[in-house]
């Protein structure tokens, strides 16, 4: 319960607004109450042919409680609803901060899938723990109690009558239904959750799917976690059914043990043979509060386990910590890593000991093959996460010490996706500097190469991108990414795979356009081959997360024969003929 009982933290600037919610749906159904013995009342004394004016109160009643009914059921659902709102908002609002602060490199530790998963399905779940799961038990409650005092009050024999079954109806069937439902609920949540990443990963990747004849067995898959939440849902549905049975049962139990003690009473004249018929409506209106009672228990299990799944996201330790009192951020300087070591999380080192620097206005590219360590010596220069021994300072000032935000300003980090949202050229590029005008981004787009591209778009920079920008080209993708990053004015560019994935002619004229536009900017170029390192200030081999080997291109072309290899493999790859 540890998870709800967090998200309900989020009421407690709102105690108004929870009273009127509870106050509202007691009303509403203290309304029932009241409109249905009121009639029952009213039809019982008019059988017996009373003057008018003897019922005149009663017809008032019926039309008072009747008005009351709606008003207050409206006014209820306006206020449960706008709590529980208020709760999804402040869940949301927490659930983007946390990814905020795990950035890349927290991120990558959940499934991406799963990820869109929690977020969307997780989140909207937990939308029903106030008005399905903590509210219409506190409004029973309130009429329970209510229920007591008329019974006690009109005839003291039907009060356990009518209670008995009403108490078995808050407390025991909920309880059934959610010792029943609790693992299933659980189980379910998390199969929701990777149904909705495993159908993501076959979209996102149907054209490979495709290509390698492989829908079968994915599908299979994604068809086998379908299967184990419909038969989740299934047992959902059968203790639904069940528990509106024993509400119904219960309904009829009091109804009946009610008619009988009534009937006696009034036998022996000491109840007003009017009184049955309100005493029978007074045994089955209050279970209108029970009867959402056991499918609410029922789902608490996979209210429980979305909330608990959100709250995974949530309390995620992030790579990075603000610092308790931070220093304020040095306009320039230079950047150093001094034994910097980075572990995975099974333990096992996957970067350093590592003795870098970057100075204003240098560039440096480092080199390695797949899983020498170079991202994530990217995340340590960007601060997405922090090393485990060592640090890395700019301007002598421990990175630990700046504000995040700050060091993120002055260190624009683009990976290898080269990511594009859905929309327009515009829309993505201003991602770099909102405020920009159409002109400053049409000029940066000029300075990565696009210029001509962008005069032959129909709609110009309205010109939609597609989703995760699959109407433009792999190269076009990358520049656009490098124009976004230029656009933010970033003093500091680290650049991961700038061109991975590109074919040789497109990738050597990217790299050209690339090195041209960060011309008086710090570059910190990441890449798996050497296209470019020949106009780098400084260039690291990487191998096993170690430096193995650095200094100037033509130095290392003499010396090094791994980085010589890699040089001759990038100029054969992309037919450059240029001297070495």
């Amino acid at each position: 319960m540890s998870g709800v009982t967090r998200l309900l933290g989020s009421l407690r600037p709102h105690p108004g607004r929870v009273v009127a919610a509870i106050s509202a749906g007691a009303a509403t159904v203290a309304s029932s109450i009241g409109l249905l013995t009121t009639s029952a009342y009213l039809i019982s004394r008019a059988a017996l042919h009373p003057p008018i004016l003897d019922l005149t109160i009663a017809i008032v009643g019926v039309r008072f409680f009747g008005i009351a009914r709606a008003v207050f059921r409206y006014l209820e659902r306006l206020a449960s609803h706008d709590l529980s709102l208020r709760l999804l908002t402040d869940l949301r609002m927490r659930t983007a901060d946390a990814l905020r602060r795990l950035g890349p490199a927290g991120i990558a530790s959940f499934r991406a899938g799963d990820l869109v998963g929690r977020v969307i399905d997780d989140v909207d779940e937990t939308q029903h723990v106030f008005v399905r799961i903590v509210y219409p038990p506190l409004v029973a409650a309130v009429v329970a109690v209510l229920t007591g005092i008329l019974a006690v009050a009109w005839l003291p024999a039907a009060a356990p009558m009518i209670l008995a079954p009403l108490l078995l109806a808050l407390i025991v069937v909920p309880w059934l239904t959610h010792r029943a439902g609790e693992a299933a609920g659980r189980v379910t949540a998390a199969a929701r959750g990777r149904l909705v990443g495993e159908t993501v990963e076959v979209i996102e990747g149907a054209e490979a799917v495709v290509a390698l004849g492989a829908e079968e067995h994915l599908t299979s898959t994604a068809f086998s976690t379908a299967e184990q939440v419909a038969a989740g849902e299934r047992r959902t549905a059968w203790l639904h059914g069940f528990g509106e049975a024993a509400v119904l049962a219960l309904t009829g139990t009091a109804l009946v043990g009610t008619l009988w003690v009534a009937a006696a009473a009034a036998s022996s004249g000491t109840l007003d043979g009017v009184m049955v018929a309100v005493l029978a409506m007074l045994a089955v209106t209050p279970f209108e509060a029970a009867a959402p009672l056991p499918p609410a228990f029922e789902r608490l299990g996979r209210s429980l386990g979305s909330t608990n799944r959100l709250f995974e996201i949530i309390d995620a330790d992030p790579p990075v910590a603000e610092p308790v009192v931070a220093t304020p951020m040095p306009d320039t300087g230079t950047i150093a890593v001094v034994g910097a070591t980075a572990y995975g999380r099974d333990g096992t080192r996957i970067l350093g000991p590592i003795d870098l620097t970057v100075r204003p206005g240098s560039r440096l590219g480092i080199i390695g093959e797949t899983g020498s360590g170079k991202t994530t010596l990217a995340h340590l220069i960007g601060r997405f996460r922090d090393p485990d021994d060592g640090e890395v300072s700019f301007a002598d000032v421990d990175l630990r010490r700046l504000p995040t935000r700050e060091v993120r300003l002055r260190v624009g980090y683009e990976d290898d996706r080269a990511f594009l949202f859905s929309g327009s050229v515009l829309g993505n590029v201003r991602l770099g500097d909102p405020d920009a005008a159409p002109e400053a981004v049409a000029d940066v787009l000029e300075r990565v190469g696009l210029g001509a591209w962008l005069e032959r778009l129909p709609g110009g920079l309205e010109t939609d991108v597609g989703e995760s920008g699959r109407k433009v080209s792999g190269g076009q993708r990358r520049r656009l990414a490098l124009a976004r990053a230029l656009l933010a004015d970033f003093p500091i560019l680290v650049l991961d795979e700038p061109i991975s994935g590109l074919d040789p002619a497109t990738a050597r004229d990217v790299m050209d356009d690339l090195l041209a536009a960060t011309v008086g900017r710090t570059l910190v170029l990441i890449t798996h081959h050497a296209l470019g390192l020949d106009r780098m200030d400084e260039n690291v081999v990487l191998e096993d997360g170690r430096i193995v080997d650095r200094g100037a291109h033509d130095d290392l072309l003499e010396r090094s024969a791994r980085y010589r290899r890699m040089w001759d493999v990038t100029r054969s790859g992309t037919g450059d003929t240029r001297p070495k």
